[in-house]
């Protein structure tokens, strides 16, 4: 019997009370789902944002890596005209001769970035996708406090090519974790960036909570690298997979994953597949993950920009808890120890099974014919 982090607790079914809500813009296989729970896919990711943004009444914090979808930069410019505090942190190299954070700069709103790496050195990405609604204190007693966060960057490209997916996350305590992020990155929790004060990459301090029991009952964790040790805490949730465990990655270089993996098919039998974009990235997975289970070169239209792994999402209802591993986290080590990142860990069976039915379709796409769930031979020689 697999160990959790958490006590299991009773999930509610989705409905219109649950706090974690997950959207795909591609299609999803409906095949795999659980009773009641249907995937939403063939999203416009702008779209919901931009709704998401309308009703902010008192405050909206971006971070995100790249921007050049108009709706979100009309949605943010909107929402400042009519009094909410906005503030945004972009990755310094697109931040730099984009029109789309001019925009916004010419509106107001003050676009803060990470440094410049100095001459000679690696540039650290400021790689997160996070849209925070009424987190900061001041709100109406009626708001409701909203994280928004997945692998999307708010480009053309990520959101009509590229595979990806979005949650969206009503709850009080994992906004305020995720506001502490941002004040930490802004340098304080003023209306306008303090540059002397302000704290990117390995400068950053484990100072926000991780464990979250949401009022639906759905258990989470939310990790931000490269201060929280996020690598272990992805590599434990594979290492509890023992009838099935799913991944699909831009890129998949971290050692310690792929030997994970190989160790739940040795102990277990589990069934192991992998997608992934990136597989001539020096140190990548793919070779090695390729001798023991099916591992995927996406070749197909976009660039697969998932950073998710789903574990023990089969079989169907079986009463135990799955997990998801989410956010902007590339398994890599530049993710766990350079760049700034966010991930979420999701404990619960419905909310895999959404992130299943968006595998299955990928792995359709990929050419993948063994139904999931059924344990695969491999030929090692």
């Amino acid at each position: 019997m697999k160990t959790l982090l958490f006590m299991t607790t009773l999930l509610l079914p989705l409905s219109l009370q649950a706090q974690i809500s997950v959207y795909f813009n591609k299609s999803v296989d409906t095949t795999l789902l659980l009773q009641g729970n249907l995937a939403s896919g063939d999203n416009d990711f702008s779209l919901i944002v931009l709704e998401r943004l309308s009703q902010a009444e008192y405050s909206v914090d971006m971070m995100m890596y790249n921007l050049s979808v108009q709706p979100v930069v009309d949605g943010l410019i909107a929402a400042k005209n009519r009094g909410v505090k906005v503030r945004v942190i972009g990755h310094i190299e697109n931040v730099e001769d984009n029109s789309r954070f001019q925009q916004l700069q010419g509106a107001g709103i003050p676009v803060h970035t990470n440094p410049e790496a100095p001459s000679g050195e690696r540039q650290q990405l400021m790689h997160n996708k996070v849209f925070l609604i009424d987190a900061r204190p001041g709100r109406s007693a009626n708001s409701t406090p909203t994280t928004i966060t997945g692998s999307w960057n708010a480009t053309v490209n990520q959101t009509y090519n590229d595979p990806n997916n979005l949650l969206v996350i009503e709850d009080a305590e994992v906004a305020a974790a995720y506001l502490t992020e941002f004040e930490e990155m802004w340098g304080g929790s003023g209306d306008t960036p303090d540059p002397r004060s302000a704290r990117f990459g390995p400068s950053k301090q484990d100072n926000t909570p991780h464990d979250f029991t949401l009022s639906d009952g759905t258990q989470i964790e939310v990790r931000f690298s490269p201060s929280d040790s996020t690598a272990s805490r992805i590599n434990f949730a594979l290492s509890t997979g023992q009838s099935s465990i799913y991944t699909a990655n831009l890129t998949f270089t971290y050692n310690q994953f792929g030997t994970t993996l190989r160790n739940q098919v040795n102990r277990f039998s589990a069934d192991v597949r992998c997608i992934i974009d990136n597989v001539n990235d020096q140190g990548s997975e793919y070779e090695f993950l390729s001798g023991f289970t099916e591992a995927f070169d996406w070749q197909e239209n976009g660039i697969f920009h998932h950073k998710y792994g789903i574990v023990d999402a089969l079989p169907l209802g079986s009463g135990s808890v799955p997990i998801v591993v989410t956010g902007s986290h590339n398994w890599t080590s530049s993710a766990e120890n350079f760049n700034d990142e966010n991930t979420v860990i999701i404990y619960s069976e419905k909310i895999v099974n959404l992130f299943l039915q968006e595998f299955s379709a990928r792995y359709k796409e990929v050419g993948g014919t063994k139904p999931l769930g059924e344990t695969i031979t491999v030929n090692q020689d």
